[in-house]
């Protein structure tokens, strides 16, 4: 598991662009041998008003500072949690860089 991202990015959803605080963290899947990952729109809704909040499926561009393109990826609106923030899951590998499995579950080396 990498350190993850908590800081500023840019949010790209329905043509509109806005930079809102966020929390990501990923995750060594070994079912499907990649990582995946989840985080949290802070006042995502109060950054759009007074347009609609994006609903549940929206897809949605996000954009960590310094990064350039390699810090681009898209995720989807799973729900909003009880402080009205909205929780995302990736759809593209993490916007930041992650380190290899740390278990070496893919190791196919075996005795």
């Amino acid at each position: 598991m990498s350190e993850g991202y908590r800081g500023r990015a840019e949010v790209v959803v329905g043509g509109r662009q806005i930079v809102v605080d966020v929390e990501l963290a990923d995750w060594f899947d070994p079912i499907s041998g990649r990582h995946r990952w989840r985080g949290r729109l802070r006042d995502l809704a109060a950054a759009l008003a007074p347009d609609a909040p994006p609903a549940t499926g929206t897809e949605l561009t996000l954009t960590l500072p310094d990064r350039g393109h390699a810090g681009t990826a898209t995720a989807r609106v799973t729900d909003v949690d009880l402080w009205g923030s909205h929780m995302i899951d990736g759809i593209d590998p993490p916007p930041y860089p992650v380190g290899p499995d740390d278990a070496d579950l893919l190791d196919t080396d075996l005795p």
